[in-house]
């Protein structure tokens, strides 16, 4: 069965393949270029269906076929669950830790890039005057597809524990990975070589494996 990735993001992408394992996945930009879908919902699950919905009603394929959007990021208990919805914006927030905390911020629209991302959470974290914060890293991972002529549709998510630490940057790293310590592990996400076996995004994808085995 064709697997449609609804992503721009080339390590999200690569990360999905791996943790997928099915040589029939491919990016929308195959089928269809660049499309900009505006994540403006509050919930990651809502965000994750806006993008999966949105490709699948302007791909023209014949047969069956799967589209899955992935939503994540990282809710930080010092913050409030922040950065959360906004992980990946968070950077262009330019309130300080307490303003976030109150909820009194100006919500961000652009994408800064990983490293910004984990300078604004480090600057948070220093303004609040710790070392660390209990944290989970949470993956809504939508899907819309057309099996046996039905249109069906389905969300599944993962979540990892741990928290979040001041730590070196890694600029090599995909997300807050370097920041962010697995419960059970000492070492920050990005020196775990198993990540894929265990992350928040492997967990929601098993679960999507598993139901699209079952429709088959």
């Amino acid at each position: 069965m064709q697997i449609i990735l609804s992503s721009n993001n080339a390590k999200k992408i690569q990360e999905l393949k791996a943790i997928l394992g099915n040589e029939n996945i491919s990016g929308y930009q195959e089928f269809l270029g660049e499309v900009e879908i505006v994540e403006d919902a509050m919930s990651f699950e809502e965000n994750a269906f806006l993008k999966a919905r949105g490709i699948f009603d302007l791909l023209r394929l014949e047969g069956d076929f799967v589209i899955l959007a992935d939503d994540s990021g990282l809710c930080v208990e010092a913050l409030g669950g922040m950065p959360g919805v906004y992980s990946a914006r968070f950077a262009d927030i330019e309130e300080n830790a307490q303003s976030i905390l109150q909820n009194r911020f100006i919500p961000p629209k652009r994408f800064l890039g990983d490293t910004q991302n984990n300078l604004k959470l480090l600057q948070c974290l220093k303004e609040l005057k710790i070392n660390s914060s209990s944290a989970k890293f949470v993956c809504s991972i939508a899907m819309c597809a057309r099996i046996k002529g039905e249109r069906i549709e389905k969300s599944f998510c993962g979540e990892l524990l741990g928290e979040v630490r001041i730590a070196p940057l890694n600029p090599l790293a995909f997300g807050y990975d370097p920041l962010f310590v697995p419960k059970g592990y000492t070492v920050t996400l990005d020196q775990i070589r198993e990540k894929n076996t265990f992350s928040h995004r492997f967990l929601a994808l098993q679960q999507c494996k598993a139901f699209l085995e079952n429709l088959q």
